[in-house]
C-alpha cells in the first residue's frame, strides 16, 4: 500500500521561450484566434483554462500572449497590445493544477 498518494496523468505542451515570468501578469494583452488551425474551425483549446473562440477577442497574460506570438500558432492569431503598460498580476491564471483532479469512483482507475 502506498498510503494517502495521489496519482495524476497529465500532458504537457512545453514551449522554448527566452522571456516567460514565473508568474502570470497583465499588460493588457488580448489575442483572436482565426480559426484557421486544421480540425479546429470554432475555437483553439491550449488548455483548461485557454479556450479561445474563433473571432473572439480574449484577454490572456504575457506568458500566453509570448506562447502564442512566438511561436508556430502565431500565424493563426491577431494580437492586440505589447509590454509597454504592466497591470499586475493576471486573476485567476496559473498556481494550480494545470488539470482538474478526478474525484469518486471514476477517480480511483488508472488503467
Amino acid at each position: 500500500r502506498v498510503g494517502n498518494v495521489r496519482f495524476f496523468s497529465a500532458t504537457y505542451r512545453l514551449f522554448k521561450l527566452a522571456a516567460l515570468e514565473s508568474a502570470c501578469e497583465d499588460y493588457g494583452q488580448a489575442v483572436n484566434y482565426r480559426g484557421t488551425i486544421p480540425d479546429h474551425p470554432h475555437r483553439f483549446v491550449l488548455d483548461k483554462h485557454h479556450a479561445i473562440e474563433t473571432g473572439r477577442l480574449f484577454p490572456v497574460c504575457g506568458n500566453t500572449w509570448r506562447m502564442l506570438h512566438e511561436t508556430r500558432l502565431q500565424v493563426h492569431f491577431d494580437f492586440s497590445g505589447d509590454f509597454s503598460r504592466h497591470f499586475g498580476l493576471f486573476t485567476g491564471c496559473g498556481g494550480g493544477l494545470p488539470f482538474d483532479p478526478a474525484t469518486g469512483a471514476a477517480g480511483q482507475a488508472c488503467c
